[in-house]
């Protein structure tokens, strides 16, 4: 997706968002199929000459997300469920720091789907305090592969957050409310 048609399409997802109680609508964004043809390619945009090998996404919406972006960039997908999920051989388990609720979420992944020749981007689908993302790219450094990036739909951090952990986006938060 050449800059000019990201900005396109970043303008009519700011359009075309769904608000629910004057708020950013994820879920209600992606019953419009128009919207879910292009994001793949959207959020990889970015990172489409980069060599990713792998995508990693977190719980919940990371993966729905994810596997999109992967499908675009002929990439791995590799799931990090929140505790007590059924992960069978999940070996790693990392704490974020506060998320975007005020609380901490402990992840499990597994240190076999990754290793030193994965070049990793991270998919999700806001940026807030930036700890689900910290926290993916730790299981990532623990596994011996290379954390390129991070990719979102919705940006609500601070500009430290995002240039620290290389988070690209496609729209702010306040452009949406």
């Amino acid at each position: 997706m050449e800059k000019s048609e990201l900005a396109e399409f970043s303008a009519s997802l700011i359009q075309r968002f769904p608000l629910v109680n004057d708020h950013p609508d994820i879920a209600g964004l992606l019953r419009d199929h128009e919207i879910l043809q292009c994001l793949g390619e959207a959020l990889s945009a970015e990172y489409a000459h980069a060599d990713i090998t792998k995508v990693v996404a977190a719980e919940a919406r990371g993966p729905v997300l994810g596997a999109l972006v992967a499908k675009f960039l002929h990439a791995g997908l590799v799931l990090i469920r929140k505790d007590g999920r059924n992960h069978p051989g999940s070996d790693i388990r990392i704490t974020s720091g506060e998320t975007w609720n005020g609380l901490e979420v402990e992840f499990q992944s597994r240190s076999f789907d990754l290793d030193q020749r994965d070049r990793v981007l991270i998919v999700d689908d806001w940026a807030t305090t930036g700890n689900t993302i910290r926290a993916a790219k730790e299981f990532i450094i623990q596994s011996g592969a290379t954390y390129i990036g991070a990719s979102v739909i919705v940006n609500k951090a601070e500009t430290s957050t995002l240039d620290n952990l290389n988070i690209s986006w496609l729209v702010k938060f306040d452009d949406l409310v």
